[in-house]
């Protein structure tokens, strides 16, 4: 096993627990504002950022194994450039859910 491209159920598995684990942390999250109004940035920001980047794991190849099945010559990108546009629209639906999720639990929205 290459431990650069892991199976697809072995990804997919990693994926659902990423982003089981945001769900469960933007919940306690939830959960203290209700009980003390008080939450963490991990919870409010962190939560939700990683829920979404779970299930970009979930339902996308990597960055990297998208362009080597494509037959491109990833030898030369810097580590930023190997990054597909495809995850780059998951980094920033991640962000924004983040700030979202940040935003509701501190009454902004």
């Amino acid at each position: 096993m290459d431990p650069r491209n892991p199976p697809a159920l072995l990804r997919m598995t990693v994926g659902a627990v990423i982003a089981a684990g945001g769900a469960f942390a933007f919940l306690m999250a939830q959960r203290e504002v209700t009980r003390t109004g008080e939450h963490s940035l991990l919870g409010g920001f962190g939560g939700p950022a990683l829920t979404v980047l779970g299930l970009g794991v979930f339902l996308f190849k990597g960055y990297r194994q998208e362009r080597l099945d494509r037959g491109e010559d990833i030898s030369q990108l810097t580590p930023l450039g190997l990054i597909t546009p495809r995850w780059r629209a998951v980094l920033a639906v991640a962000l924004l859910a983040g700030f979202v999720g940040y935003s509701w639990l501190s009454g902004w929205l």
